[in-house]
């Protein structure tokens, strides 16, 4: 690899251990908590290498909060490739979805609760609506192949009421504080057979 690749490697591998850092602090702790100095600890960086990667606090947040965005849109994206071939099955989706909903909630639920307070906190700002817009219609994107072949003929609506359903259901958990939302599985399918019929 040329130099300027190792050093465009190691610039990335820096810039990916901030996002990661700050996703942690902002879980645990809120993104009050957030500093250059507190995620330079955390990522085990130097603190100019985080004020060189990202000017001002909003910009780390940012960067963050794209980070879950993409790792949602990857996830649903891997199952729609895997169920792909298949056709649509609302069963096998709803057992998918549902499997994903469970692991945002128990094993990645720091991840999930990261994401949600990213989206508070900058609710409104320019960055973010573009980033938001990106986000939904890349899951529509996926959506919208998935349904190709069902039954529906608003796949544009349905996909967005899924995504609002599974969002919801996220949500609801997370605020409650419940630790065994093993019933979302079959929150998810009913969803989908009240959607999909």
């Amino acid at each position: 690899m040329p130099e300027t690749g190792v050093r465009a490697e190691a610039s990335k591998r820096v810039r990916d251990a901030i996002v990661g850092a700050t996703v942690r602090i902002v879980a645990r702790e809120g993104v009050a908590a957030v500093t250059h100095r507190r995620v330079a600890v955390e990522a085990d960086v130097a603190l100019s290498s985080t004020t060189w990667h990202f000017a001002a606090k909003a910009d780390i947040l940012e960067a963050a909060l794209r980070w879950t965005a993409e790792q949602e849109v990857e996830r649903i994206g891997a199952i729609a490739d895997r169920l792909g071939g298949t056709g649509f099955d609302q069963w096998a989706w709803a057992e998918e979805l549902g499997d994903w909903l469970l692991e945002q909630l128990t094993s990645e639920r720091e991840t999930a609760v990261a994401l949600y307070r990213l989206q508070v906190e900058l609710l409104g700002s320019a960055g973010v609506v573009e980033l938001h817009r990106g986000w939904g219609e890349r899951l529509r994107a996926v959506g919208e192949r998935v349904l190709e072949h069902s039954p529906t003929t608003t796949p544009d609506l349905d996909v967005r009421l899924i995504v609002a359903a599974l969002d919801g259901l996220r949500m609801g958990v997370l605020n409650s504080g419940e630790q065994n939302p093993e019933w979302v599985r079959d929150a998810v399918r009913r969803q989908l057979q009240a959607l999909l019929g």
